[in-house]
């Protein structure tokens, strides 16, 4: 998994080079530190499977810096944007723009492990707190069930494997699972971990 980091803070590009690539074996880490060279860099590479942009580089310019670094870089893998505050975006504007995911500064390393692999594997990740505040700040809560199901997607279960733990029918347990991903807004099992984690459920 080649990912590219491209971010103003050198202690970013530190920490993505030497404690995500070290902490995974697959991945591998290249990294710059402004839109013009992380174009350049990433139009050296054999292959790309995605890409990660700071929004607060000096030549990002916002979601335009995301638009030029789509038509100059000739690979064509997912991106997420990442920056210290949501405040001025939405999902909506960013999806627009061609972005797979939005990362704030503080993911924990794990999550963005997992995200990074969401987007690699085709789908998108919108951080809960963003869709929580374009749906007028609802309140999430989980039935015993649903938590349920959550700690078995944690511990990386199949649906029989849940059902036998918890005693109930597989149909029981998807019609739970689809309750909580809806809930989270999660596409998919991973998603919904991921989701989660975040929300610190």
């Amino acid at each position: 998994m080649n990912i590219h980091f491209a971010y103003a803070n050198s202690l970013s590009r530190n920490f993505a080079r030497h404690h995500l690539a070290g902490s995974e074996s697959d991945i591998s880490v290249t990294t710059s530190g402004s839109l013009a060279a992380a174009i350049e860099a990433t139009n050296t590479l054999e292959t790309l499977d995605a890409v990660m942009l700071d929004m607060q580089m000096p030549d990002m310019n916002g979601l335009q810096g995301l638009r030029n670094f789509q038509h100059s870089c000739r690979h064509k893998a997912p991106i997420a944007l990442t920056a210290a505050s949501m405040d001025t975006l939405s999902s909506d504007n960013i999806m627009g723009a061609g972005a797979a995911a939005f990362l704030p500064y503080d993911m924990e390393p794990a999550a963005l492990v997992t995200v990074l692999r969401l987007i690699i594997a085709g789908e998108s990740y919108m951080p809960a707190a963003m869709r929580t505040r374009q749906d007028g700040d609802k309140q999430l809560y989980l039935t015993r069930r649903e938590q349920d199901m959550l700690n078995g997607l944690r511990a990386g279960l199949s649906n029989q494997e849940i059902a036998d733990y918890w005693q109930l029918s597989v149909v029981t347990v998807k019609h739970h699972i689809k309750s909580l991903r809806s809930k989270l807004g999660a596409r998919n099992r991973v998603h919904a971990v991921c989701q989660a984690i975040e929300l610190q459920i």
